[in-house]
């Protein structure tokens, strides 16, 4: 078996990261300044995990003040996994390593969402809990 290394993205990961989301959307949208921004923000993280110098997976998860809760949240907007990656249980890692951060600083509680049936059953077995309806509004036409 490779050697997964997972690690913060980098500026030179970008390329990369922008395939791998073009393998789950065929949105054609200039995604370069984005994910650049947020490998750059204290509030967001990016991590990837890397087998042979190639990305595999990425993770995306953003941070910020649950006014509600009175303390930190998270929210991991997505975690995709190469093509040729997918169904060998090697996300499970990344997310662990995302959990991890999150208690490290200091969140009180981590949301997700998805569309994706496999995915809510990876998630559940992961320790997450059905909370709530995420509904979407689209604001471009």
């Amino acid at each position: 078996m490779k050697k997964r290394i997972i690690r913060f993205a980098k500026e030179n990961d970008i390329s990369q990261i922008a395939k791998m989301i073009l393998q789950w959307s065929n949105w054609q949208r200039e995604r370069v300044t984005a994910i650049k921004s947020a490998i750059n923000d204290k509030n967001q993280e990016v991590l990837v995990a890397e087998m042979d110098g190639k990305t595999v997976e990425v993770l995306h998860q953003i941070f910020f003040q649950d006014i509600l809760l009175g303390d930190w949240s998270c929210h991991v907007l997505f975690l995709l996994v190469d093509e040729k990656h997918r169904g060998k249980a090697v996300g499970s890692q990344l997310l662990g390593k995302a959990i991890a951060d999150a208690k490290k600083k200091g969140a009180l509680e981590m949301h997700v969402d998805t569309i994706y049936k496999e995915a809510v059953e990876f998630y559940r077995k992961q320790g997450f809990k059905d909370d709530g309806v995420m509904l979407e509004l689209a604001l471009e036409d």
